[in-house]
């Protein structure tokens, strides 16, 4: 493989099994994991450490638990720890389990039936088949840029974290939403400044959650890691963001805030929720306490209104206890579920700006 640019665009050379072949694109987004060959072909550092702890995790198909919830066992130990997690939309089974640093492992069927029989005293749970295993020493690693040009690294190309918190799965999520919106929005006309706000917004996310990671890793080996409410990401604040607007009104949610949730129930009574509305590639416009029509209207915006005289109604104050707003605010979300600006709805010059800027 081989990756070249230039003012219009990014040449890939990549080979499959019927031969050698350049494609030619706008953008690459380097999603190749830690070992990335885009990232060393943009000789990109990736500075970390390597934090002595070696482990397996395999993709199976599994008998013998039930596939409503994740299976851990020996918690406290990383002699005799083992995780079964069942794999959403398939039959499958993942299995992690820390591991000597030094020696072969038996990553057969075999093999881990054996280690799990060991490490659970169980020999009702059998795997019958191993699609994908893989023995690795836990890196904690962070790109020093996230863009080059027109190519961009995200997932494990950008960040590498220990499993301990279960973070990198879904910092890499966030990334792949948070630059998709992006590229969209300058395809369709956005200006280029505007993927520079992919790297202030995601590399402080992805260097916190290292942080955390490592800390769960050293608090395994004791014996006593505690998932608290920093790992489930729901309080991020893209703070150093270009695209951060000033506050225009008191309410509790500003420009770079996560949009929080809210139940809520439609004109005709039939329930709902705000992350249900979210929910997609589209902003969302939400209005409290004015009336639809005066809501701006625009084809890639889907507008509420939330009051006793709109779309929406927050039974229970659900609404009003999340966001604060006062009667006459207007609240812009962005595709990704973050807070995009605040105004009022007399003063439509504001929103019309930075729904300009982001390429609507």
């Amino acid at each position: 493989m081989d990756v070249r640019q230039d003012a219009e665009g990014v040449i890939a050379q990549v080979t499959d099994a019927t031969g050698t072949h350049l494609i030619r694109a706008r953008f690459l987004v380097a999603t190749d994991g830690g070992r990335s060959f885009v990232r060393h072909a943009l000789a990109v550092d990736f500075p970390g450490k390597t934090l002595g702890v070696r482990a397996i995790v395999a993709d199976v198909a599994l008998r013998g638990l039930d596939r409503a919830c994740l299976h851990r066992f020996n918690e406290a130990s990383m002699q005799r720890h083992v995780s079964l997690c069942p794999l959403a939309g398939t039959d499958l089974f993942q299995v992690q389990a820390p591991i000597p640093l030094e020696g072969e492992v038996d990553l057969s069927a075999a093999g881990l039936i054996a280690m799990i029989a060991a490490r659970t005293g169980r020999t009702d749970i059998r795997i019958d088949q191993v699609f994908w295993a893989s023995a690795y020493a836990m890196n904690a690693r962070l790109a020093d840029r996230y863009r080059v040009g027109r190519i961009f690294l995200a997932g494990n190309a950008a960040h590498i974290h220990p499993p301990t918190g279960g973070q990198g799965l879904n910092t890499s999520i966030q990334d792949a939403y948070n630059l998709g919106w992006k590229l969209a929005a300058v395809i369709a006309g956005a200006a280029d400044a505007l993927l520079d706000s992919y790297e202030q917004e995601r590399r402080p996310i992805a260097a916190g959650m290292l942080g955390l990671s490592v800390k769960l890793l050293d608090a395994a080996k004791q014996g006593d890691m505690r998932r608290g409410r920093q790992t489930q990401q729901l309080d991020l604040y893209y703070d150093d963001s270009v695209l951060v607007q000033a506050p225009a009104s008191s309410s509790r949610i500003a420009s770079g805030m996560r949009a929080p949730d809210a139940p809520l129930l439609g004109a005709t009574g039939q329930a709902t929720r705000l992350f249900e509305l979210f929910k997609g590639t589209h902003w969302t416009l939400l209005g409290y306490e004015i009336e639809h029509a005066a809501l701006p209207a625009h084809r890639d915006v889907q507008a509420y209104t939330v009051g006793k005289r709109g779309d929406l109604r927050d039974i229970g104050g659900h609404f009003v206890e999340a966001y604060g707003l006062w009667p006459g605010d207007v609240v812009l979300v962005r595709p990704d579920g973050y807070i995009g600006m605040t105004a009022q709805v007399g003063e439509p010059q504001g929103l019309a700006d930075y729904l300009a800027a982001v390429g609507l």
